[in-house]
């Protein structure tokens, strides 16, 4: 039903019947013995399985939303999956009226597109964009259509908005005035500049006073408990002095985890803190509106501002990557701290200067 061959580029094709034809197709994987054995137990078999399901029969063009479901199917695997739904909700909703793919238009795009600016950034829109072109891609693969109408839609570029750090001021009043395990919370991410999600899903295990570490595995995301944002988000994080009261605090409950709902499973996420506790205190402070996340950013300024630790020091700890958003993003906020440095300091080891006393 499927036959894999070679072609004289080295790479690993396959072959099979789809839509009343021939289809040779590349796996754009060379020809090695590991490749081969890869496609024998997994692409093949997954191949077959959609050709018995008929998901290659010769048939005419459909809705745009028959394909939004074909590629919801394989993004399924993905973190970001439930932000997709929401997104392809939408764009069903908008484009529902059209019953053909081949009716979809690149005015409709672009009415779409200034119809969206009216209510989300530029950034948002492009994510629209991204799984838009995403399932008109599904009818090409399926040779339903030709050309994909949502490629080279220019929008306007994003505005990045400035998320302020809080002053060491406001940081004090927000932990002097929050209450039982809100102020955990908020001297975690002040502290460890730990991500919202790392804080609310850590457990009693994850935090050794011993040895002075939180150890990060895990992250909520969408009520749900899942891996970390990135490989390098998985770390051991120190836990500085300042810290360490809040911790030796902490209640000793039924859950392993320090935050959870009553019946001891994790906790939701931001949008609910953010609901039901920060924008209480805030008021209550009389400390101007800010995204909860500034706690990490606050932390990762004064790291920079006040520590000796270097960039990739505080990169570590934070869990990115490499140091390069760390200067970009952050060190924007270190204003004048060039001009507080030794005069005395030695450029030149020839001791040039002297010659001119």
């Amino acid at each position: 039903m499927v036959r894999m061959f070679k072609r004289s580029n080295g790479k690993l094709y396959l072959e099979y019947e789809a839509y009343g034809k021939t289809v040779q197709k590349s796996t754009r994987l060379l020809d090695t013995r590991k490749n081969r054995t890869l496609i024998k137990k997994e692409v093949i078999p997954a191949l077959q399985a959609k050709i018995l399901a008929g998901e290659f029969l010769k048939d005419k063009p459909q809705s745009f939303a028959y394909y939004s479901k074909l590629y919801l199917r394989e993004k399924e695997h993905l973190k970001s999956y439930a932000q997709i739904v929401s997104r392809i909700d939408k764009l069903n909703d908008y484009f529902k009226d059209i019953d053909s793919i081949v009716k979809l238009k690149r005015q409709h795009i672009k009415i779409w597109v200034q119809d969206r600016l009216k209510l989300n950034t530029p950034k948002t829109v492009r994510e629209y964009l991204s799984s838009l072109r995403g399932v008109i891609h599904v009818a090409i693969d399926l040779d339903h259509i030709k050309d994909n109408v949502a490629d080279h839609i220019k929008l306007p570029s994003h505005q990045k908005k400035v998320i302020e750090p809080f002053s060491q001021e406001e940081v004090l009043k927000l932990l002097d005035n929050a209450d039982d395990w809100f102020r955990l919370y908020l001297a975690l991410g002040f502290y460890t500049g730990l991500r919202t999600g790392e804080i609310l899903a850590l457990t009693h295990s994850s935090i050794n006073l011993e040895d002075k570490v939180i150890h990060v595995r895990r992250s909520v995301t969408k009520n749900k408990l899942t891996t970390p944002k990135t490989q390098m988000s998985i770390r051991d994080v120190p836990i500085f002095d300042d810290l360490i009261p809040y911790l030796k605090a902490i209640p000793k409950n039924k859950s392993i985890f320090l935050f959870s709902k009553q019946d001891g499973t994790v906790t939701s996420g931001s949008e609910s803190i953010n609901r039901d506790k920060y924008v209480a205190l805030l008021k209550k402070c009389n400390i101007a509106y800010r995204k909860i996340y500034a706690t990490r950013h606050t932390f990762i300024v004064s790291m920079l501002k006040y520590s000796d630790l270097s960039i990739m020091q505080i990169a570590q700890i934070v869990g990115h990557t490499t140091t390069q958003m760390i200067v970009q993003n952050y060190a924007k906020y270190i204003k004048g701290e060039h001009l507080v440095v030794n005069r005395d300091l030695k450029l030149f080891t020839d001791n040039s200067t002297d010659r001119l006393a």
